[in-house]
């Protein structure tokens, strides 16, 4: 009858109302705790973990921490002439996680190259929030960052070497 149909009617709006409460609630504190320098994804980054803090704290998980200040410092100084390069270092690393198929791919080497998290920044252009200092030791150093990203916007195309291996230990 249309009592029960307006009930039923209230009672979805009503759930709906707190969905939506909740929703921007949760939000709000995220933003909060991003705008305090804090990371707020669930996972956490190759080469961090979570610790409890403040809530969850970013802290260096070694030796995966060390393999990412290598490669990122190594891109940096020109030790890897491309992001292929990049990606075969790391493929090579037996601690780097990998895909199902047990490779790492180009999109895994650009997130990591284009994370200021890595040198201790916090960022999420999404919700307006600019580049700040975070609440976790970098794993590199500002400048080190922009000098990635000076790299990466120059566009410079450099092919793989094929013969930079265990076999040629000096080239590269």
């Amino acid at each position: 009858d249309s009592d029960s149909q307006f009930l039923e009617n209230v009672l979805a709006s009503s759930a709906q109302h707190f969905a939506q409460k909740n929703r921007e609630q949760t939000i709000n504190r995220m933003k909060a705790r991003l705008l305090n320098g804090y990371y707020v994804n669930s996972t956490p980054p190759a080469g961090y973990k979570y610790v409890k803090g403040h809530g969850k704290v970013l802290v260096r998980d070694e030796p995966l921490a060390s393999i990412v200040k290598d490669a990122l410092e190594g891109f940096a100084s020109g030790r890897f002439g491309s992001k292929g390069e990049l990606r075969l270092f790391l493929q090579d690393q037996p601690e780097f996680p990998k895909n199902n198929k047990g490779e790492v791919t180009h999109e895994r080497v650009d997130v990591l190259l284009k994370q200021s998290l890595y040198a201790g920044m916090i960022e999420a252009p999404a919700w307006d929030i600019s580049i700040r200092e975070g609440q976790h030791e970098g794993l590199i150093s500002y400048e080190t960052y922009l000098k990635i990203q000076n790299i990466l916007t120059e566009g410079k195309r450099v092919s793989n070497r094929a013969d930079i291996k265990e076999d040629f230990a000096l080239r590269g």
